[in-house]
């Protein structure tokens, strides 16, 4: 007769032999990328669920139980997502995934900054962590789609070395995804590619991974990063740039308030858009990233009319 115990743990044992990953991931664009490559075999969480800023996140007991309980975590960087850091760093480093330490994707850093050491830096701080010596890097990786790509094959590799049961379907799956991706790729390009002669401008450097990837013409980023201070002479040399330039478009992220980009513009023939990029009114799931860059290249569009 199998005792109480035994059985428990035969019990135990059978359902973890044909469980799938418990998957993770930060922020709605990468869980939609994520979401397409585990279709039919399990479904990630989404930690951030609302408009809640990755910055200044403040995580309740059930979103670390999330984490407690993932056997895979993706974040973007502990930089970007310095609200998330703490509870990143107490993760055991075989269960996270940090796409922008990938050597494959492509990080845009700020010029005129001097390169800096991450573990260590004497110079005065702002309260987003950045250095009066410090290169900027930007970490809004998502915008440009060849770099998820890229992260989606690195992803498909990982989730076949947790789940080797299930490698014909990741990599179906990856195969699915990397061709709809190319047909966004396309469709992006059309809708936007009679703009390609107008100048825009833009508030941070937030929109360089879009705007390279579509070869946009830029004349400035007004701030070197999301979050730095703008001062009056940054917005009086900024203003007879755009103006020099003959810059159509302002682009600005729903964080900047609508009263500061109206002032940039004023007085000149500037068209003005603030764009959410991670999509926090679009459904989560694998069509939330089509549908997000969709949106954000109709506003841009928009703006460049």
């Amino acid at each position: 007769m199998i005792s109480r115990s035994l059985l428990v743990a035969i019990l135990l044992f059978s359902t973890n032999a044909f469980a799938t990953p418990n998957i993770v991931v930060s922020i709605k664009p990468i869980h939609s990328i994520v979401s397409s490559l585990t279709q039919g075999i399990t479904t990630p969480k989404l930690l951030l669920k609302t408009s809640q800023s990755p910055e200044h996140a403040y995580l309740k007991p059930s979103q670390l139980s999330l984490l407690s309980h993932a056997d895979l975590a993706v974040f973007i960087h502990p930089i970007f997502e310095s609200g998330l850091k703490k509870a990143m760093d107490n993760l055991d480093a075989n269960k996270k995934l940090i796409i922008g330490n990938m050597e494959d994707i492509y990080l845009i850093y700020n010029e005129g900054y001097e390169r800096h050491e991450e573990h260590e830096n004497e110079g005065h701080k702002d309260e987003h962590g950045h250095s009066e010596h410090q290169e900027v890097v930007n970490y809004h990786l998502w915008l440009d789609i060849n770099n998820m790509q890229i992260f989606a094959k690195k992803l498909t590799g990982k989730l076949i070395k947790i789940d080797p049961d299930n490698q014909s379907n990741y990599t179906a799956n990856l195969n699915n995804l990397d061709k709809n991706l190319d047909k966004l790729k396309q469709a992006i390009n059309q809708k936007i590619s009679i703009y390609k002669s107008s100048v825009l401008a833009s508030y941070s450097n937030t929109f360089d991974y879009f705007t390279n990837a579509n070869q946009l013409k830029k004349s400035v980023n007004i701030t070197s990063y999301h979050g730095e201070r703008l001062s009056i002479l940054k917005m009086l040399k900024a203003k007879k740039i755009m103006k020099d330039t003959q810059t159509r478009c302002l682009l600005a992220t729903t964080e900047v308030p609508k009263k500061r980009t109206n002032s940039l513009v004023e007085g000149l023939n500037i068209n003005s858009e603030n764009i959410d990029i991670i999509g926090f009114d679009i459904a989560q799931g694998p069509k939330h990233y089509f549908e997000l860059i969709h949106n954000i290249a109709n506003k841009v569009a928009q703006c460049l009319k």
